[in-house]
């Protein structure tokens, strides 16, 4: 084998070696991604249940925690007039990264009513 046929030959397993390496990129990536996706849709879940069941203060202070506030996860809850006796909850919920979730469920007025308090951070 002379140098030129080795240096062809390292040319060629590196340049299949950064292929491999593109793809383990990607696929963390996508991991980080689904795994943030998959936080983002708990924090709404539990936003929601906590308004539906009537208690929208402490939904909205329960389901994000303080280190999701520092990691720069938003959410708001609102209750929105849907038909006569009928509320539709709106939660909606915004990762660091821009990506928003938005959850709605319609509720009796009488659950609704009660979360219908003034809720920190730009809830109504």
């Amino acid at each position: 084998m002379t140098l030129f046929e080795a240096l062809v030959a390292l040319v060629i397993l590196g340049l299949s070696a950064l292929g491999y390496l593109d793809v383990f990129r990607s696929s963390a990536g996508a991991v980080r991604d689904a795994g943030e996706w998959g936080h983002v849709v708990t924090i709404a879940e539990t936003a929601m249940e906590g308004a539906t069941l009537g208690d929208a203060l402490q939904a909205q202070r329960g389901a994000l925690s303080d280190m999701d506030r520092a990691a720069g996860y938003q959410q708001r809850i609102d209750v929105v007039p849907w038909r006569s006796g009928i509320d539709q909850v709106v939660v909606t919920v915004t990762s660091p990264r821009g990506t928003t979730f938005t959850l709605r469920r319609l509720t009796r007025q009488h659950l609704a009513t009660r979360t219908r308090l003034p809720l920190p951070g730009g809830g109504s």
